[in-house]
């Protein structure tokens, strides 16, 4: 099967189709799943984005909610007229601002705790309970409003009053700080979050540790998600980046909070994303292995419809030296397919060519007879006894002149007829050939058979021809038309040229061919089996003409109307000649 060269080429080219097919699948299939893949990434951009102003939307109400606390009349009776107040009006003071802090806090679900501290009396006034005893120290140092603590949690601050340029003397007379819890933002992520199959997480800036998580089991969150170890390695390397992607180990997106200095990241799962993507990596297999079914179904039926056939013609052509035939064996099959035809038309190409052989040797062999003939018939024994015997009767009458006259034609006649051999002489040499044989014939004849010429073409005179091929009809015209004619016999030479066909006719008033000889000498002459006897070197004539001008050249007969007989030489010159 593989010995074919052309089998070979069909597997090569139908295997690179193949190839071609599966590498644009490839593609496709990659190029889908980067185009899912960014998808999916800006939609867990989009989503952590909204996610993030919402927090901070939280975050700054609940900073100018804390802000407008610093107004409260309440707040400034403690601050101010702390000493000149009794205990009752001390603690009715104090109830009512920390049952505003508790309002605010209620509202801020974020909120874990909401306390205001003043400094320089050491006491703390909660929305927990009226008043702490307990104060720590704390550090004013640059008044921040945002500070996160060593345990996770987030500081909300507002200070009253605010110093620009912060002093150790110089402590504020009270602050309202909000403090924010991992169990709070736990709450607050999940409320965000809402029925989303992803997670959120908090987690600071600088170390990238996880404050806080919507799952209520942060550390087993942490542990099952993967992913947050690219995370954590890419914050530590982000500098003035305020969002992060990474699509490492799963999917999570990351925007900056800048004003509590932690990172909002949101995390897909990855079995919920892989789903979607497995598809891609079914659709590679399935792709592979419908190209090696491809490619094996090709080639199973390429050897079965193709290859095999061809071993049949090929062995037809190259066995042929033990064969007697070049023939295909073929079978009867109901669907023709195009080697079937092919099969067909090889053995119908075979059979032509074995009978065009055949018709090639019997055209060979033709052409040889032909040559003899033409050998034979320039010699004319008959002729040239005919002309020596009519020099003799002039010599004894003493007609020397036209003796000389006639002798001088006979020896330009015969001169012609010996030299010419089998090259190719001018239409003019030809013309002027029968002259002399005319000229001949009228000394011959007389009175009794008088001949006429017409004039030559003028494009055919140097237009190259076979000898001897026209003045065989001329002669024909004598020994045949005329050869009962005792007196009053006529012969007219005319030529014509048309389209490239140069037509020579001889015509004579003699008594002509009955119906029945005329089709009989036609069907003879198509069958090349007319003899030389019955119309003098006409057969050999109309040969040489098909044989060496084609099908397109050769001699027509007919009676004309006015008595007599007709044959016509059509012969391809100039463009439309062939020399086959």
């Amino acid at each position: 099967m593989f010995k074919s060269k052309t089998f070979r080429k069909m597997l090569i080219s139908i295997t690179l189709v193949c190839f071609c097919f599966y590498g644009i699948g490839l593609f496709s299939n990659l190029y889908s799943r980067r185009v899912l893949a960014n998808q999916i990434q800006d939609t867990l951009d989009s989503k952590v984005r909204f996610w993030e102003e919402q927090l901070e939307q939280e975050v700054t109400s609940l900073l100018l909610t804390q802000s407008s606390l610093t107004d409260d009349s309440n707040l400034l009776k403690l601050h101010v007229m702390w000493d000149s107040m009794s205990s009752y009006q001390r603690n009715e003071a104090i109830k009512q601002f920390s049952y505003r802090l508790l309002n605010i806090k209620v509202l801020h679900g974020i909120a874990a705790s909401i306390n205001t501290y003043f400094p320089e009396r050491r006491m703390v006034v909660s929305a927990d309970a009226p008043i702490l005893d307990e104060y720590e120290e704390d550090i004013f140092e640059g008044y921040e409003q945002f500070y996160l603590t060593e345990e996770g949690d987030i500081c909300l601050t507002v200070y009253f009053p605010f110093y620009g340029s912060p002093r150790e003397d110089k402590l504020p007379h009270y602050y309202i700080r909000t403090t924010i819890t991992p169990y709070t933002l736990q709450d607050t992520l999940s409320e965000m979050l809402g029925e989303d199959e992803g997670i959120l997480f908090l987690m600071d800036a600088e170390e990238g540790r996880v404050l806080a998580g919507s799952g209520k089991k942060l550390m087993e969150d942490v542990a099952e998600t993967p992913v947050l170890n690219a995370v954590r390695k890419q914050l530590t390397e982000a500098e003035d980046e305020e969002m992060i992607h990474v699509s490492e180990d799963g999917f999570a997106s990351g925007c900056l909070f800048p004003k509590l200095g932690v990172w909002l990241v949101y995390c897909y799962p990855d079995r919920i994303l892989e789903e979607p993507l497995d598809f891609f990596g079914i659709f590679n297999i399935a792709l592979t292995v419908l190209a090696l079914a491809l490619l094996v179904s090709y080639a199973w039926y390429a050897r079965k419809s193709f290859a095999k056939p061809l071993d049949k013609i090929m062995q037809a052509m190259e066995d042929f030296q033990d064969k007697e035939s070049f023939l295909i064996e073929e079978q009867d099959r109901d669907d023709r397919d195009e080697l079937t035809v092919i099969y067909h038309r090889y053995n119908k190409i075979v059979k032509k060519t074995e009978s065009l052989i055949r018709e090639n040797l019997d055209s060979k062999y033709r052409v040889h007879i032909a040559e003899l003939r033409q050998l034979q018939y320039q010699i004319q024994p008959h002729f040239l006894y005919n002309s020596i015997f009519l020099i003799y009767r002039m010599a004894r009458m003493d007609e020397n002149e036209t003796m000389a006259e006639y002798a001088e034609h006979l020896g330009k006649y015969y001169q012609y007829i010996t030299r010419v051999g089998n090259s190719m002489v001018k239409v003019r040499q030809e013309i002027s050939h029968i002259e002399n044989y005319l000229a001949i014939q009228e000394t011959r004849f007389g009175e009794r058979i008088r001949a006429f010429l017409g004039d030559t073409p003028e494009e055919v005179k140097d237009m190259d021809i076979m000898p001897l091929i026209l003045q065989p009809l001329v002669e024909n015209a004598y020994e045949h038309g005329m050869k009962d004619c005792m007196r009053n016999g006529q012969i007219w030479i005319s030529m014509c040229y048309e389209s490239g066909i140069f037509s020579f006719t001889v015509e004579d008033n003699g008594p002509g061919m009955s119906e029945e000889e005329l089709i009989g000498v036609c069907r003879k002459m198509e069958e090349g089996t007319i003899e030389t006897e019955e119309i003098h070197a006409i057969s050999n004539t109309n040969i040489r003409l098909k044989l060496h001008y084609g099908e397109g050249s050769g001699l027509t007969f007919e009676n004309r109307e006015e008595g007599g007989f007709r044959v016509t030489a059509r012969i391809l010159l100039g463009e439309g000649q062939n020399h086959g």
